[in-house]
C-alpha cells in the first residue's frame, strides 16, 4: 500500500509547480482585494467578515511558506 503524504509532504511536491504558483498568487491578491475593501467597510459585521476573510488567508500564506522551507 503506497503511503498518503501529509499537506506538508503534497507542499513540498507541489511548490515548483506552475499551476500550484496561480493558484498562490491567486489567494495573495484576494488578501489585497479584502485589505483594499477593508478600508472602505461601512458597518461592523461587514468589517468582521473582511477581517475573518484575510486571516482565514493569511493562515493559508504562512502554512506554506512554511511547509515550502523544508
Amino acid at each position: 500500500m503506497i503511503p498518503v503524504p501529509t499537506l506538508k509532504d503534497a507542499i513540498a511536491i507541489l511548490v515548483n509547480n506552475e499551476e500550484f504558483k496561480v493558484f498562490m498568487t491567486f489567494i495573495q491578491d484576494e488578501r489585497e482585494a479584502f485589505i483594499s475593501t477593508l478600508r472602505q467597510a461601512e458597518n461592523p459585521n461587514e468589517v468582521m467578515k473582511l477581517a475573518g476573510s484575510i486571516s482565514t488567508l493569511d493562515e493559508i500564506i504562512q502554512f506554506v511558506n512554511i511547509a515550502s522551507e523544508k
